[in-house]
């Protein structure tokens, strides 16, 4: 399973990234997220997102939901509930 890094202040996040091309997804794309009921080797929930590229490829990740529940409590306690 994909692990899931929380970066809570992100600007300038990714320096890696300064010198390489970016696809960067605007309006008319569109990330998908799914549930998938037992993903999880222990029959837990996982969470997989779908990023569907403008060359026409696709990107899958997948990570726990426990994991991803927990970045959003984390992004909650230091920017409060989503408006």
């Amino acid at each position: 399973m994909i692990g899931l890094n929380v970066i809570l202040d992100g600007d300038n996040a990714w320096s890696d990234l300064k010198d390489k091309e970016i696809i960067h997804l605007k309006d008319g794309y569109e990330m998908q997220v799914a549930v998938l009921p037992g993903g999880m080797q222990s029959g837990l929930p996982s969470v997989a997102m779908r990023f569907d590229l403008p060359d026409g490829q696709t990107v899958v990740c997948e990570t726990s939901w426990r994991l991803l529940f927990t970045a959003c409590k984390a992004i909650e306690a230091r920017y409060g509930e989503g408006v």
